[in-house]
């Protein structure tokens, strides 16, 4: 009985330390109205962080605010588009003025699209550029300046498509790409300054974004039934591993993608 009382006392010790684990952090989330963004401002505004969450979608913000409170917790909004002209210096204003001081960049805005290089002119090359490197790059430049010598954590989006050849991606995957390298060069350059720069690389999540395909049969043969956990992710897998890198239980790690992806990116599998 003794043993049973004891090993309870641990579990909830453990779940009371999980619960906190981003207490007293203060974190700016961007791309949080919906998918993953939404899921892990949500996560890290549970587990006991200040969460400014950045988005474009006003209506999508509002509803995220709605749904914190509704668990208990609270999450600040700012509606932005991150791909216009001073709207990095924008969410940092914004987050000293409202919540104060950051210790946390998820950098989760980005777009998704499908096309080979051939088929793809230089405005698209250059959207996806800018969605989802431009954005990432300008957000994570503030972010070493805000952090000053108190250290920091940037936790970026790569992809599994910057992991692996996959056909008919070629900007979205050399952007994502490019997303893995500034991880590992601001990882490099910031270190001895306590700041930690890592990256998550998604596979197939659902999302508003990608629901309809996946329920349309879309990726089955590219990635469901090439992978040995069959499933679709959730938001709430990628949110996880944002939570991790961003917490101080992963203080000793930096520089690394970390692929979420069910072992598509990493295995050779055939149903």
């Amino acid at each position: 009985m003794r043993a049973r009382r004891m090993i309870a006392n641990d579990v909830d010790l453990v779940e009371e330390l999980v619960t906190q684990q981003l207490s007293g952090k203060t974190a700016i989330v961007t791309g949080a109205a919906s998918g993953i963004g939404r899921a892990t401002a949500a996560l890290f505004a549970a587990r006991g962080a200040v969460v400014l969450a950045v988005d474009r979608d006003e209506h999508g913000l509002a509803g995220l605010r709605t749904e914190a409170r509704a668990a208990g917790a609270e999450v600040r909004t700012l509606a932005v588009d991150l791909t216009a002209e001073g709207a990095a210096e924008q969410v940092f204003e914004h987050c000293a003025a409202d919540v104060g001081t950051p210790d946390v960049l998820a950098n989760i805005a980005g777009k998704a699209g499908d096309a080979p290089a051939g088929e793809t002119s230089d405005a698209d090359f250059e959207f996806f550029l800018k969605t989802n490197l431009g954005t990432a790059f300008a957000l994570s430049r503030r972010a070493v300046h805000a952090f000053g010598d108190r250290g920091g954590a940037i936790v970026n989006t790569s992809s599994t498509f910057a992991l692996t050849g996959v056909a008919g991606s070629a900007p979205y995957s050399a952007a994502k790409g490019a997303v893995t390298s500034l991880t590992r060069q601001m990882a490099a350059d910031y270190g001895r300054r306590g700041i930690r720069v890592n990256a998550v690389a998604p596979g197939l999540i659902e999302t508003p974004a990608t629901r309809e395909k996946i329920a349309a049969g879309v990726f089955d043969d590219l990635v469901t039934r090439a992978r040995p956990l069959p499933r679709v992710g959730r938001p709430i897998d990628i949110a996880h591993v944002f939570a991790f890198l961003a917490s101080d239980d992963a203080a000793f790690i930096t520089g690394v993608t970390i692929p979420v992806c069910g072992g598509w990116s990493t295995t050779h599998f055939r149903d």
